[in-house]
C-alpha cells in the first residue's frame, strides 16, 4: 500500500501532518510527502517544491503550478491512497481524485477558503473515504455530512502528558502574556499592544514568524513600545519552555471573519496542556470552548483589558481550571483515538 501525503506549505507550519506520518511509521507503510517548501528551509529531493518566492504568500498561478508538479510526482508512483491538506489544493485536484480515487483519498481541512465557493466541495466530501476537520465549528459551513471526523491539532496521547500548572502569577508584580505560533491578525494583536502599551503590570511577548513580523516590529519601533517583545522563529523542541515562561496564552482571533470564527489553533491546546489559563475574545467557537471548559479570560473588547484581566485574575478557580482542562482533554484524546482508527484502516484495507 502506497500512500502520498500531498501538502500545501513547509512542514513546520503544518504540524498536524505528522499525526498522519506517526500512524504511518507506526505501520511501517510505504508513503512520500509531497510538499511545497516556501521558505526553502527544507532538505531537498523529488517530492519538494520550490518556486521563486519565499514566504506564505501564494496566488492562484503559483498553486496552479504546485498542483502540476503534484500530479506528475502521483503519475511517477502510482498511489495506492491520497491525503490531501486544504481547500485549496482540494479546488485544483478534486476532479482527479473524483476520477481516479474516490473512495481512495482523505481530505483534510484546516481553515475556512473562499475557493470553497467554485467547485463542488460536497461531492468531493461524498466521494471521499472520509474527511477530516481541525474544528467541529466547521460544520457550520461544511456541507452535512456522515464523513466528518475531527482531528485535534495536537499529539497528546492521555492526561499524563499534562503539564502541572504554575500558579506562581498570582503573586507576581508583572505578568507575561505570551502568542506562541505562526504570529498572524494584524489588527487584533495591534489593538491588544495598543492597551497595554508601556504598562508596568504587563509584558507581551510574540513568538514564532508569521507575514506580520515586520509590520508589528515597525509599529512598535514608531510608537516606542517597550513592553512588546518579538522573538521570532523558534525550533519545535522550545515550544514548552516558551510556553513554561509565560503566565497568560494570548490565544485572541477576531470575531468576524466565517474562519476565525470557526476554527480552533494549535495555541488552544498547548495553552491547555501546559497549564496556562488562555485569554481570548468573545464571539467564537474556540470562546465556546474555553467557558464550557474554564480554560481562561473571556474579554468582551480590548478595550479596558487590563482592568478586565487583573479582576479575573484575583478570582481565578484554579480548582475549576484544573477539572475543566482535564474533561478538554478527554474529549480531545477520545476524537483523535477514532481518527488513529480511521486512518489505520484507511492505509491498510484494499
Amino acid at each position: 500500500m502506497k500512500v502520498a501525503l500531498i501538502c500545501p506549505s513547509n512542514m513546520l507550519y503544518m504540524p498536524y501532518v505528522y499525526n498522519y506520518i506517526k500512524i504511518l511509521d507506526d505501520i511501517k507503510a510505504d508513503y512520500s510527502v509531497i510538499n511545497w517548501d516556501r521558505f526553502k528551509i527544507e532538505k531537498e529531493n523529488e517530492f519538494t517544491y520550490r518556486d521563486s518566492k519565499i514566504g506564505h504568500r501564494r496566488n492562484f498561478l503559483d498553486y496552479l503550478k504546485y498542483c502540476k508538479f503534484v500530479l506528475r510526482i502521483l503519475s511517477k508512483y502510482k498511489y495506492d491512497k491520497i491525503i490531501v491538506f486544504g481547500i485549496q489544493l482540494v479546488f485544483f485536484l478534486n476532479k482527479y481524485l473524483i476520477k481516479d480515487y474516490s473512495n481512495r483519498y482523505i481530505i483534510d481541512i484546516r481553515d475556512y477558503h473562499g475557493m470553497i465557493k467554485y467547485f463542488n466541495i460536497e461531492k468531493v466530501i461524498e466521494k471521499s473515504n472520509f474527511t477530516v476537520i481541525s474544528s467541529p465549528g466547521y460544520k457550520e459551513w461544511l456541507p452535512e455530512s456522515d464523513k466528518y471526523v475531527t482531528n485535534h491539532n495536537t499529539q497528546i496521547q492521555g492526561l499524563k502528558d499534562l503539564v502541572e500548572p504554575d500558579y506562581s502569577w498570582k503573586n507576581k508584580k508583572k505578568i507575561s502574556i505570551a502568542y506562541i505560533g505562526a504570529i498572524r491578525d494584524y489588527k487584533i494583536n495591534i489593538d491588544f499592544i495598543n492597551s497595554l502599551k508601556n504598562s508596568d503590570r504587563f509584558d507581551l511577548y510574540y513568538h514564532g514568524e508569521g507575514d506580520i513580523n515586520k509590520d508589528i516590529q515597525e509599529y512598535l519601533i514608531r510608537n516606542d513600545i517597550k513592553n512588546v517583545h518579538l522573538t521570532g522563529r523558534y525550533q519545535k523542541e522550545d515550544e514548552e519552555s516558551l510556553y513554561l515562561s509565560s503566565d497568560l496564552a494570548n490565544v485572541l482571533i477576531p470575531n468576524d471573519t466565517i474562519n476565525s470564527k470557526t476554527l480552533l489553533p494549535n495555541r488552544l491546546y498547548n495553552a491547555v496542556k501546559y497549564g496556562k489559563p488562555i485569554l481570548a475574545l468573545k464571539g467564537t467557537y474556540l470562546c465556546e470552548q474555553i467557558e464550557k471548559y474554564n480554560l481562561g479570560i473571556i474579554v468582551d473588547t480590548l478595550d479596558n483589558v487590563a482592568e478586565h484581566i487583573d479582576n479575573n485574575l484575583n478570582n481565578y478557580d484554579m480548582e475549576k481550571y484544573e477539572v475543566g482542562r482535564r474533561t478538554f482533554f478527554e474529549r480531545v484524546i477520545k476524537d483523535n483515538n477514532l481518527f488513529y482508527s480511521k486512518v489505520i484502516d484507511f492505509c491498510t484495507n484494499e
